[in-house]
């Protein structure tokens, strides 16, 4: 796991410079190993100052992993390829599985991967003449694109191709992109699918969860998890524990938070060690560069969320650990936003605001803290995003989800699914709150805000434009 970039010159020129520049400006942190290949052969090195390559087509990996086998970009014949993320179906280690996929045909092979395999992951791939590339129909792993005048380009974050001059563009879920010196092209291979509405009930449920968290226990035995205490975290942790993944918790936000205690109480119930990784407004006025660098936006909302996922991204990796989990998606899933219930109050169905949140969750959180995460060495993995969760959720109807009054909790399947696993009423039922408040970071910020005499919204987004313009010059 790490960083993917890979670029064409359109006038057939070597684009070995381009690369390069590219991974230097990839990540915060630095790599254990830099991999290189044209469509004949690949290099691995320690450091940037290589590389025997010199073609007009090049695909790179950045590895901030030490357990990543085996070293990438694969030669594979015809072409390279490189994969970033997880593939739930498979015992082999992941890079091999998508290869094997990709030996005979590179371009059917990410559309097989995108249709059939389950897992959360972007893979590229180049042959002599083009790049090819696909993430999987959620989206939790980005890929942008774009071209400048010289040179078209793929790459894993915003940064690398702001480095050469290029306006990054997201690929979709379930996209598979070509370039070559004539043309980009998209084709969306898979979508994701509402199934027919039908009432459930929470032993069902239970089902569901414990077969798609035992496929996260076989590939993750140990690893950490955002905690919050509230309803996503506590089922998170407890079907983590339960498939066998060794797990620590960690809440993070700012000092003397009552949330804390809170989340003590839930992990003292899991059974779990829980750490409270608190900071100061001093630490979240410093840490501000370090977090709109890795979500590379401008918005103050993305910004407030972004940092109990840095903080507790930063904890797990002086850990030692490479993986944490969160229990991010299941608002959209399980009505978990205000604005449901309003409108579902109101005598209206919020079943399709919900499933176009869900697919335009790439855009909205995953992206965002992926990157906030791999910015730390750490891989983010959510459990609520697996395919079998997901495609059953989108069945359950609205009345299972939503209750008939304002006072009472949403997400009503998930609680009643806690409370059958012996979580006490008090912690089942614990109202929503947002992260950014939750933790205390979104008062803060406001402070910083003022101190500096301007908007949140000012302060973010020029610090968000010096940011960007350090990777322009």
């Amino acid at each position: 796991m790490g960083y993917i970039a890979a670029a064409l010159n359109k006038k057939g020129e070597d684009v070995s410079q381009t690369i390069l520049e590219m991974l230097e400006n990839a990540s915060p942190s630095p790599a254990l190993s830099y991999g290189i290949a044209d469509y004949r052969n690949t290099e691995c090195v320690k450091n940037l100052e290589f590389t025997s390559h010199t073609s007009s087509i090049l695909i790179a990996s950045q590895n901030i992993f030490p357990e990543k086998y085996p070293p990438e970009p694969l030669h594979q014949g015809s072409h390279s390829m490189t994969f970033n993320g997880i593939l739930l179906d498979t015992d082999e280690p992941d890079s091999l599985s998508a290869a094997n996929e990709l030996r005979s045909n590179p371009t059917r092979g990410i559309e097989t991967l995108i249709k059939e395999r389950l897992g959360a992951f972007a893979v590229a791939a180049i042959t002599k003449d083009r790049i090819i590339t696909g993430i999987d129909y959620i989206g939790t792993i980005p890929i942008y694109y774009g071209e400048n005048a010289e040179v078209k380009a793929i790459a894993s974050n915003r940064k690398m191709l702001w480095t050469i001059n290029i306006e990054p563009v997201p690929l979709e879920p379930g996209e598979v992109l070509k370039i070559t010196r004539e043309e980009i092209t998209r084709n969306k291979v898979k979508f994701l699918e509402r199934g027919k509405t039908q009432t459930t009930t929470p032993k069902k449920l239970h089902n569901v969860f414990d077969d798609a968290f035992k496929d996260f226990g076989k590939k993750t035995t140990r690893a950490t998890l955002a905690f919050s205490g509230g309803i996503d975290s506590i089922l998170t942790g407890y079907y983590l524990q339960r498939n066998g993944v060794n797990v620590q918790l960690i809440w993070t936000g700012l000092l003397d938070q009552s949330e804390a205690e809170i989340a003590q109480e839930a992990a003292n119930h899991l059974q779990l060690d829980l750490i409270v990784d608190s900071h100061t407004g001093d630490e979240t006025e410093a840490d501000l560069e370090s977090v709109i660098r890795s979500i590379e936006e401008s918005d103050p909302v993305k910004t407030g969320i972004a940092y109990p996922f840095f903080w507790a991204a930063k904890r797990s990796y002086e850990l030692g650990y490479t993986s944490m989990y969160s229990g991010n998606g299941a608002d959209e899933l399980f009505a978990g936003y205000r604005k449901y219930l309003d409108k579902f109050l109101q005598g209206e169905d919020p079943s399709e605001d919900m499933y176009q949140d869900i697919i335009n969750g790439y855009l909205q959180n995953f992206h965002r803290d992926a990157k906030t995460c791999i910015d730390q060495n750490i891989r983010l993995l959510l459990p609520f995003t697996h395919p079998k969760i997901l495609e059953f959720s989108l069945c359950i109807p609205i009345d299972q989800k939503l209750p008939d009054s304002i006072e009472s909790p949403r997400k009503k399947i998930l609680r009643e699914l806690a409370k059958e696993q012996g979580i006490p009423d008090k912690l089942a039922n614990r109202p929503k709150k947002a992260a950014q408040y939750s933790s205390g970071v979104n008062k803060t910020l406001l402070k910083i805000a003022k101190k500096r005499k301007v908007s949140l919204r000012e302060l973010v987004r020029g610090k968000f434009l010096d940011i960007k313009s350090e990777y322009l010059a």
